[in-house]
Order: structure tokens, then C-alpha cells, then sequence
């Protein structure tokens, strides 16, 4: 039988309860503290020679810290209809609307989504987003690049990188960028297309994305200031 090397406990501070995970990891030699964006929780590593009361003990001492990360995430942003929210930064109202077709369209401030049922809401509205992105992605390629070859382009859901790429002429955008300025997640899709030229992050490879985008650090500005509000963006 394996051995389970994590513990879940709940810490409440300040009349709030927080969801704090333990997990041994075999690589660690100290205690370490972060917060897990995605599930909403605490996260303290500890060695694996070391009891989960100690690490536990830990997350208490830590307490303050874990809180003022988990504060940050609340309230969450639920794309559903009814509820606002700020699409390629302009504040937009969801509607639903039946029809026979899935469609989503953008009018008068208002994001309409549209299908047969009501409950493929959320899904018809991330497949629009997918193909916004894709669309994006391929016209700066085509302009900016040359008309450069792109193998896939992924949509990604990371809560550690708004983009990547590989070696084999594939890059991940985040979903959440399109909640963004446009100009941030044309930013981020420049970054990573540049990466397929100059994989590393030389002078050479920031010279590359200058001549292709003008004013990149007020991207990199907005997203280190906004990260948390597209965070807390959620499908549910």
C-alpha cells in the first residue's frame, strides 16, 4: 500500500478558516511555506524524516503570512450569467440567451452567450475563449513574424506562468489573459513567439521582443499588479 505523505488540516485565523495542506517531500531539508493559488490553500513542504505534527506546527508560526496570500484570492470572479466582469479590460455584463446555435457575442458592454441549454454556459463561453486566443496568436504570427509556423498552440490554466513554449514550435497561452488589456496578452503571445527564435532569455532575446512590441514593461507592470484579480477568475 502506498504511503500517503501529505496531511490536510484547517487553521482558523482571524474567523476565518483556512484549508492548509502538509506534505512531506523527499528532496526538501527545511521547512517551506507557500500558498497554492489554485486550490486555495496553504502549502507547507517539509522533509520526509520530519512528523506532520511539527509541520503543522509550522504552518501555525506561519499563520499571518498564509492569511494575508489567501485574502488576496477572495472574492472569487464566477463566470456565470449575471455577473460582471472585465473582458480584454473593459467591463462586460454575461447574459445568457437561448438559441439553436453555441455562439458568443460582444454587444453594447454586454458578453451574450448563446445556446440550446443553459447549462453549457461555461462551456461554450471557454471554447469561444480558446478560439479567441488561437485567432490572436496566428494573426501576430502572420504579421509580426513573418507568417511563422506555429506546430500547436495550447491554452493553458498554470497559476505559476502566463505562457510557454518548446522546442518544437508550440506555445501555451493562459485563458484567464483574455480577461486582460489586450495589449498584455498580445504582450505575453509576442514573449513566447519571440522564444521560438532565442529559447532563453539573452539580451539577444529581449531586443528581439522590443523590435516587436513597444513598451513591454508596461505588460510586465500590469500582470505582476493584476495577477491576483485573474486568479481569481473561476469556471465555477
Amino acid at each position: 500500500m502506498k504511503r500517503i505523505n501529505y496531511q490536510i488540516k484547517s487553521i482558523i485565523h482571524k474567523n476565518i478558516s483556512i484549508t492548509v495542506k502538509i506534505k512531506k517531500n523527499k528532496y526538501s531539508r527545511s521547512y517551506k511555506v507557500t500558498y497554492d493559488k489554485k486550490n486555495l490553500q496553504g502549502l507547507v513542504s517539509i522533509p520526509k524524516y520530519i512528523d506532520f505534527k511539527s509541520g503543522f506546527k509550522f504552518a501555525e508560526e506561519n499563520i499571518g503570512w498564509i492569511y494575508s496570500q489567501h485574502i488576496e484570492m477572495f472574492p472569487p470572479i464566477i463566470i456565470a450569467e449575471g455577473n460582471t466582469i472585465q473582458l480584454y479590460g473593459k467591463v462586460r455584463n454575461f447574459i445568457f440567451k437561448e438559441d439553436k446555435k453555441n455562439l458568443v457575442s460582444i454587444e453594447n458592454n454586454n458578453i451574450i452567450v448563446s445556446s440550446k441549454n443553459k447549462l453549457k454556459f461555461t462551456s461554450v463561453f471557454f471554447n469561444w475563449i480558446k478560439e479567441e486566443i488561437i485567432k490572436e496568436t496566428k494573426s501576430i504570427a502572420i504579421i509580426h513574424f513573418n507568417n511563422k509556423v506555429i506546430n500547436k498552440i495550447r491554452i493553458s490554466n498554470s497559476f505559476s506562468y502566463w505562457g510557454a513554449c518548446n522546442t518544437k514550435d508550440s506555445i501555451s497561452v493562459d485563458w484567464r489573459l483574455i480577461f486582460a488589456p489586450r495589449e498584455v496578452m498580445t504582450y505575453i503571445i509576442v514573449h513566447e513567439l519571440c522564444h521560438l527564435t532565442e529559447f532563453n532569455h539573452s539580451k539577444k532575446f529581449w531586443n528581439l521582443v522590443d523590435s516587436k512590441f513597444a513598451n513591454k514593461e508596461r505588460g510586465q507592470l500590469w500582470l505582476k499588479e493584476n495577477a491576483n484579480y485573474l486568479y481569481r477568475i473561476r469556471f465555477f
